[in-house]
């Protein structure tokens, strides 16, 4: 047998075993992080501003800000921001103050830019009208609970906090695109995030919640110092890291709301997503070839004839890649897509794995309509091309054509 063929095989077998062990290893991660979290406790709730950043209509986006306007917290404002008045979701944030008007909502339209990441630039033009010291800045797909605001804020507190941040799972899956990609944030990701705070601490904060304060976004520079990072999520909470600050993972985890997609529509997003990562943390994403055991002891079994050893391993690499789906996603975090859908794991394992093949080459990703280059670090290229959106093209305002302005819509202004 040449020797080729030997390496092979073993190394498929070492790399299947891996995955086991991290399989192992994150529901191991997941039981002492939801059985040791502190005890809820009364605080001063301080005053917070809620931050969230707008581009075009997202799917059920009033009901989902309706949400953020019944909090169960005492004072409290919201921020929303957008780069045109064109914009197709100003008319929702308007009928949204005019049916909260005991709620303190301000909409920012400001075509000011600070770098290439246009809603870090639009969170910089936001932060000219927020009123308190502690902000929690939150994706315009996401849906919450009334006691949201209780249960982020309260870690801020605490001195040595600098950034708190949370898991999330899918409101809804209309598709069969939709549901692969919903399986695979508490499946699939969820796992990632927390094995990586039992090994090393969460050293990055993830997009769907962001909750800091004024004084320490100053302090690592401000949304200046991640205006050309396409993850802006991921750079955050790795500057906040290093300032010396705790990230702190909640336990409390939210809800994303997506439009039903296309198949296409969904691998564009995964891709864009996995080469934002890998230009990011390179070495980790490398190792992300270890946690693929589903798709790793299906090529043993090939490259093995389906040898009765690489069946046995397979059935085995399955059994704790779904007992390890089912604790987190469905048992800890309430997924109930995940739960109604199980089926589709081992089907979005072997997708990722593809995904990530894929990705290890090739510098491209579109966003939002636009196609751009990334660079090293994870930093946003030239833009290579627009298309066109609900209002108009994708590209920035011109400012020589758009005043530039920040605006308060209330009643009466």
């Amino acid at each position: 047998m040449p020797a080729i063929i030997i390496a092979i095989r073993f190394l498929l077998v070492s790399l299947t075993l891996t995955a086991i062990t991290y399989y192992a290893m994150s529901i191991f991660a997941a039981a002492r992080f939801f059985s040791t979290q502190p005890a809820k406790q009364d605080f001063d709730p301080r005053p917070v501003t809620i931050m969230i950043p707008l581009h075009g209509t997202d799917f059920k986006a009033y009901e989902n800000y309706t949400q953020f306007c019944r909090q169960d917290y005492p004072e409290y404002q919201i921020v929303f921001g957008v780069c045109d008045y064109r914009d197709s979701s100003i008319p929702i944030v308007q009928k949204l103050i005019a049916d909260f008007t005991d709620r303190d909502i301000e909409l920012v339209i400001c075509s000011d830019t600070i770098g290439h990441n246009y809603k870090v630039s639009n969170l910089q033009n936001m932060l000219r009208r927020v009123k308190h010291e502690q902000i929690v800045i939150v994706d315009s797909d996401i849906r919450v609970g009334r006691d949201y605001l209780r249960r982020i804020v309260p870690p801020l507190s605490n001195g040595r906090v600098g950034l708190v941040t949370c898991l999330y799972r899918a409101a809804e899956a209309a598709t069969y695109a939709g549901r692969l990609e919903a399986v695979g944030l508490t499946a699939e990701f969820a796992p990632g995030v927390l094995s990586a705070w039992l090994l090393e601490g969460v050293r990055f904060a993830l997009g769907a919640t962001m909750a800091t304060t004024k004084t320490k976004l100053g302090a690592v520079g401000g949304f200046q110092a991640i205006a050309d990072y396409l993850a802006d999520d991921f750079m955050l909470g790795k500057l906040i890291s290093k300032a010396g600050y705790e990230v702190h993972l909640s336990d409390y985890a939210v809800e994303t709301v997506q439009a039903p997609v296309g198949f296409l529509c969904m691998i564009k997003h995964q891709l864009r997503w996995a080469r934002s990562t890998r230009k990011s943390r390179p070495i980790g994403y490398l190792g992300l070839i270890l946690t693929y055991g589903t798709a790793l002891s299906l090529l043993n079994i090939v490259a093995n004839h389906a040898s009765t050893f690489s069946v046995l391993l397979f059935a085995l690499a399955l059994v704790v890649r779904l007992t390890m789906a089912w604790l987190i996603g469905v048992h800890w975090l309430g997924d109930k897509i995940l739960k109604k859908h199980f089926w589709l794991v081992p089907v979005k394992d072997i997708l990722s794995f593809l995904i990530w093949c894929l990705s290890l080459v090739g510098r491209k990703v579109e966003w939002r309509g636009r196609v751009f280059e990334l660079v090293d670090d994870g930093k946003i290229g030239r833009l290579a091309k627009s298309k066109r959106t609900r209002f108009g093209t994708t590209d920035w305002p011109n400012p020589s054509i758009h005043h530039k302005r920040v605006l308060r819509i209330k009643d009466g202004d």
